[in-house]
């Protein structure tokens, strides 16, 4: 287990937005000015006060709190460990079995070619039976043996020069643009909470104050009489 930092208690710097000072909260402006003694005791009451509450809140709820945040991402640890990632995980297997189902279904429905797809005589225009049937014997013929022989003939070769086309596309994907892509999406990701952050702080109140003035705009539809002339 590693050791508690008892110096720098939050090195992620995720609560920095709540350090208020004396300053933040109480400012006397030129001309209105309490007694020097008073301003002086204000703020050793004010961080007093802070200070005291904050630690006897801390002895009195702080072990319990930190304990149930604890059980709560103990929890969700567990459940994306051992329920959403295996769900998620036989889903993924289940539809890409679906996938090649229906890739099968698809490729048995409409990959084959048919004689029947290629030449039809409609009724009114048949030829002679020997010479239809003749057709349908060269055509399935021509087809097969002519696959054969270009297979024979380039098969071994494209089998082979794609073989190492995806050899080299693994290494790069391997090697390069995964690794490339891990970095860019912590990047991003980083860029991303600045980025939002920055839209909230600076956009926020902005929309909240037009969002309250068009709150006040009351739209009224009168009827009004046209006479004719």
């Amino acid at each position: 287990m590693a050791q508690v930092d008892m110096v720098n208690r939050d090195p992620n710097n995720i609560n920095n937005h709540i350090l208020v000072a004396f300053e933040d909260v109480l400012a006397e402006p030129d001309g209105v000015h309490s007694i020097d003694c008073v301003w002086r005791l204000s703020y050793s009451c004010f961080e007093c006060g802070k200070n005291c509450c904050y630690k006897i809140l801390t002895l009195l709820c702080g072990i319990c709190i930190a304990l149930a945040w604890g059980c709560n991402f103990a929890i969700t640890a567990f459940d994306h460990v051992w329920w959403w990632t295996p769900c998620l995980r036989d889903f993924s297997i289940c539809v890409g079995c679906w996938q090649k189902v229906y890739g099968t279904i698809v490729m048995c429905c409409c990959g084959p070619v048919c004689f029947e797809d290629i030449l039809g005589e409609p009724e009114g225009a048949h030829s002679i039976d020997c010479v239809w049937k003749l057709s349908y014997t060269c055509f399935e013929c021509g087809k097969n043996l002519c696959y054969k022989l270009l297979t024979l003939l380039c098969g071994i070769c494209i089998a082979l020069g794609w073989g190492c086309n995806f050899a080299m596309t693994a290494f790069d994907h391997v090697w390069c643009y995964t690794p490339c892509l891990r970095d860019f999406s912590i990047c991003i990701g980083c860029f991303q909470k600045v980025y939002g952050t920055v839209i909230m702080c600076c956009c926020g109140p902005f929309c909240e104050a037009w969002g309250m003035c068009f709150s006040k705009i009351r739209i009224q539809k009168s009827l009004t009489s046209i006479r004719r002339v």
